[in-house]
């Protein structure tokens, strides 16, 4: 029996298994060239983490556009400018000129001047520059100390259209550089030795003095040496110009009896400015005190930033300070669980640079 060996049917070059495993890696090299681009454009390591893209994008395009929005439309009006830093520009106009510093005012008159002296006389070179040049330069200044506040331009971002914040920016007031000098405090000893400074003009800060103090004894020697400059600097000052300090204490008699009636200003005693002033500050130590027994950072800051002889509602700018501060520990604490409310909740969070990635959360969570 012939044993017939069958033969192979010929085959197109096309359906070989070799040309197809040899077509496979071109497809393969444009399928990862192609996944690898949505990767880096949108994060695709889980669905909650693609969902914190898009909302923190959302929000930041849609923010970013509503500031320019609003910045564009203020430069309309001639160039947007600062109601507080006009006072400061004033004031340093009236030193150089030789006229009067302060005059009787209410809370809500433009251009009055209510800080000692030796402010107006350390800035007597702005005096020389545009008062338009000026208000830009302190708002920039506002800007990067509300940056540092906040710890990342995108919560910086969204920040900056809150009302108190776009106020205080638009107002050119020192809040925010006074936020920025009380947390800088607690993180490093240089910034305590501008404590004493903004104390002199906020009253508030000088709150911060004890409660460093108290615990963290290295900060002794600055505060020390920052006391010791701006008493110095007041005495040179008086020496300088005797008048225009009689004057300044001169403004305690009726500023104490003020009317505390103006747009966003809230007062407990709204009839009479010292006794209000007395009061918040009272209750101001009280939180310090508490602040000192249990070492909280978060309520110091609070009692400090907010103890002003006028309270108003953009103040509450500065509690953006509150997140780098204290919260973002709390949430980062709570989200250590890793459970799925956990990862879609702070999702938006990471992508606003609000928060840092967890260690394992490259894995699928889902």
């Amino acid at each position: 029996m012939n044993d017939v060996t069958p033969i192979a049917s010929p085959r197109r070059p096309s359906e070989s298994g070799a040309d197809r495993r040899g077509s496979r890696p071109r497809e393969d090299g444009a399928t990862s060239r192609v996944a690898s681009l949505v990767r880096r454009v949108v994060p695709t390591q889980s669905q909650a983490d693609t969902f914190g893209w898009v909302v923190a994008w959302f929000l930041l395009v849609a923010i970013s556009v509503q500031l320019v929005a609003i910045v564009v439309d203020n430069l309309t009006y001639n160039l947007w400018p600062a109601y507080d830093t006009n006072a400061y520009w004033l004031a340093a106009q009236h030193v150089f000129n030789g006229q009067p510093l302060y005059a009787r005012a209410e809370i809500w008159t433009a251009g009055a001047y209510k800080y000692p002296p030796v402010f107006a006389q350390l800035v007597l070179p702005i005096s020389l520059v545009p008062e338009g040049l000026i208000d830009w330069i302190w708002r920039l200044c506002g800007v990067m100390c509300l940056r540092y506040m906040c710890g990342s331009w995108k919560l910086a971002v969204l920040a900056a259209l809150q009302w108190p914040v776009m106020s205080e920016l638009g107002f050119g007031n020192v809040t925010l550089q006074l936020g920025a000098v009380a947390l800088w405090s607690f993180h490093d000893k240089r910034a305590i030795y501008l404590l004493p400074w903004f104390a002199g003009m906020k009253f508030g800060p000088a709150l911060l003095l004890p409660y460093l103090w108290a615990t963290r004894p290295e900060t002794r020697r600055p505060i020390y040496i920052g006391c010791t400059a701006f008493a110095l600097a007041c005495l040179a000052s008086i020496s300088i110009a005797p008048g225009l300090w009689f004057d300044y204490l001169g403004t305690f008699g009726w500023e104490t009896g003020s009317q505390m009636h103006a747009m966003f200003v809230y007062a407990i005693v709204p009839d009479h400015g010292g006794l209000d002033f007395a009061l918040r500050l009272a209750l101001a130590t009280a939180a310090i005190l508490v602040a000192i027994r249990w070492r909280l950072d978060w309520l110091a800051f609070i009692a400090a930033t907010a103890t002003m002889p006028i309270f108003s509602l953009t103040r509450l700018a500065v509690l953006v300070a509150l997140w780098p501060l204290w919260l973002r520990g709390v949430v980062d604490r709570w989200r250590q669980a890793d459970g799925p409310w956990q990862r879609w909740l702070t999702a938006p969070l990471v992508h606003l640079d609000m928060l840092p990635r967890l260690s394992r959360e490259g894995r699928a969570a889902e």
